[in-house]
């Protein structure tokens, strides 16, 4: 592969109902998911060790996961990731990584309305 590229997939549960602020003339959605990582240790246990990484989505796809996604769901998604830097009032510097949603799957957990699909899939333009 010769193209270097800023590709990052994952898949975990919504630590809490995501966040829909409305904006000027878009919409935006942030959550954090909760992604397992298990590995064996040396005497051949297997391990747990949970993370949580912040999202952003923005537009149509921003209003489809507020409508639709709830605390425990579980999300597939395919994202950039991007560093903000700042400088706190106590003069430290800041960074914090987001990942910024391009696409994503829902998987339905028994509470999306009767008439839709079981799973829904949503692939965002790319407005970067």
């Amino acid at each position: 592969m010769n193209t270097i590229s800023n590709y990052c997939r994952f898949i975990g549960r919504l630590v809490k109902d995501p966040q829909l602020i409305q904006l000027d003339n878009t919409e935006l959605v942030t959550f954090t998911l909760a992604i397992n990582e298990y590995r064996k240790e040396r005497g051949g246990d297997k391990k747990k060790t949970v993370n949580y990484f912040d999202f952003e989505a923005w537009d149509s796809g921003a209003a489809t996961l507020g409508k639709y996604c709830k605390k425990g769901d579980i999300v597939d998604v395919v994202t950039s990731a991007k560093n903000k830097t700042w400088t706190d009032p106590e003069g430290n510097k800041r960074l914090q990584t987001r990942f910024r949603v391009k696409e994503f799957k829902l998987f339905n957990n028994g509470h999306s309305q009767k008439d839709e699909k079981e799973d829904a899939e949503y692939a965002l333009s790319e407005t970067d």
